[in-house]
C-alpha cells in the first residue's frame, strides 16, 4: 500500500499530485490487501460435539480434520464473508470486521450415543430383594459355652426373598375374575397390580390368599400375601416404571469450544436454534400429549467460561489475559430418540491490550 501511493503522490507538487487520492482510490487499495491479511493468518477453531476434531485455517487455505490416528486433508478456497450486527463483533459498525460463523447439524444418537439406540427391557422380567420379618427359634448357649446347656429361645429374624415382578401381572389384561368361596373381582386399568389406585391391589392380595393361602407373616419364613402386598408398594418404580416418549429428561451435553487467544476478546450469540421430531415416530399416539414437536423455549444454549460461570445465548467481551477456552453447551429439556438439531453460532474477536 506505501508503495502504491508513493507512485501516487509522485511527480510535482505544485502540479496537484495530491489531486488523484481519493476515498474511492482508498477503498480500492483496502480491499485489493485484506485478502492476502486474511489468508495469511491463523485461526484455531475447536469444535466437537461427539468427538475431537480441530480445524485449522492456514496459509495455504486447507482444513486438517485430526479425529484418532487419521488425517484427511481437504483443500478448498476460503470465502469470508463480512457482517455489520449490532451486539456482536466489537460493535465497530465498520465494513471490514471479520464475524465467525460455526453451524452444527447433529441428531440425538451422535451427542447421547449411551441412550440411542433406545433399548426398553421388560420390567416383568425384573427382580428385586424384599427382606422379612418373622419368629422363629434360636439356639442359646450356656453359660459354659459348650453348648450343652444352651437352649432355644424365639427372636424376630430376618430373612430375604428374591421376588420376580412378574406376580403384580398376573391378572393383567383381565377386567373380571371370579374366587371360589369369595366371588368376583372387578379389575381396572390395565389390571396390573398398580393399575387403578389401590383397588386393584386389594383385589390381588385376596386373589394370592387364594392361590397361596392366608398366612400369618411373622409366623412364617415365606412369602405370604401380606408380603407380597407390602413388597409390590414398595417397589413400583421398579417393576412398573414408567414409560415416556423421550430417552432423556434435562440432558445437557458439549457440543463445541472457542479458543479465544491471548489479546483478544470474544463475544458471539446463537442466531439460529432448531430442535426437530418427527411427530410420526410415535404412530400418532393420540393418547400420548408428549409426542408432539419439543417447546424449544425450555432448551438453551450457555457459554461456560473457565471460572466455571455460564451465560445463556450469548457471550460478550470475554479474554484477553490468557489463552482461554469457551466450552459451548447444549441443554435440552427433553430429549428424544430421534431428536434433530441445527445451531448456528457468530462470534468475532477483538484486540485489547492486557494490564497487569
Amino acid at each position: 500500500m506505501t508503495s502504491t501511493l508513493a507512485g501516487c503522490t509522485g511527480g510535482d507538487p505544485d502540479g496537484g499530485g495530491n489531486d488523484n487520492i481519493d476515498m474511492d482510490v482508498l477503498n480500492q487499495l483496502i480491499d485489493d490487501n485484506l485478502q492476502d491479511f486474511v489468508n495469511n493468518t491463523t485461526i484455531t477453531v475447536e469444535n466437537h460435539y461427539y468427538n475431537n476434531t480441530t480445524y485449522v485455517t492456514n496459509e495455504y487455505n486447507n482444513i486438517s480434520n485430526n479425529e484418532g490416528d487419521s488425517v484427511t486433508e481437504n483443500n478448498f478456497q476460503t470465502d469470508y464473508t463480512n457482517y455489520s450486527l449490532g451486539g456482536i463483533g466489537n460493535n465497530s459498525g465498520g465494513s471490514d470486521e471479520i464475524l465467525f460463523v460455526m453451524h452444527l447439524e447433529f441428531n440425538a444418537s451422535e451427542i447421547a450415543p449411551e441412550l440411542v439406540p433406545r433399548i426398553d427391557d421388560d420390567p416383568r422380567l425384573r427382580t428385586f430383594d424384599y427382606t422379612k420379618s418373622f419368629y422363629g427359634f434360636v439356639w442359646v448357649e450356656g453359660d459354659n459355652g459348650s453348648g450343652s446347656d444352651g437352649w432355644y429361645e424365639q427372636q424376630l429374624i430376618n430373612t430375604t426373598h428374591v421376588v420376580s415382578c412378574s406376580i403384580y401381572y398376573q391378572l393383567e389384561g383381565e377386567n373380571n375374575i371370579y374366587i371360589e368361596d369369595y366371588g368376583n373381582l372387578d379389575l381396572y386399568g390395565d389390571g396390573t397390580f398398580w393399575g387403578y389406585y389401590d383397588e386393584n391391589q386389594y383385589d390381588y392380595q385376596v386373589y394370592w390368599g387364594h392361590i397361596y393361602g392366608w398366612n400369618n407373616s411373622e409366623g412364617t419364613s415365606q412369602m405370604t400375601p401380606d408380603d407380597y402386598y407390602n413388597a409390590g408398594q414398595l417397589n413400583e418404580d421398579h417393576c412398573y416404571p414408567e414409560w415416556t416418549p423421550w430417552v432423556a429428561n434435562e440432558y445437557s451435553a458439549n457440543i463445541g469450544q472457542i479458543a479465544v487467544p491471548y489479546g483478544y476478546v470474544v463475544n458471539g450469540a446463537i442466531v439460529e436454534y432448531y430442535h426437530l421430531l418427527d411427530e410420526n415416530y410415535f404412530d400418532n399416539d393420540a393418547y400420548n400429549e408428549t409426542t408432539g414437536s419439543p417447546n424449544s423455549y425450555y432448551d438453551s444454549i450457555s457459554f461456560q467460561r473457565e471460572s466455571g460461570m455460564n451465560s445463556s445465548s450469548s457471550i460478550q467481551q470475554y479474554g484477553g489475559w490468557d489463552n482461554l477456552t469457551v466450552i459451548i453447551n447444549l441443554n435440552v429439556q427433553y430429549l428424544y430418540e430421534n431428536s434433530d438439531f441445527a445451531i448456528t453460532i457468530i462470534y468475532s474477536f477483538t484486540p485489547v491490550i492486557p494490564v497487569e
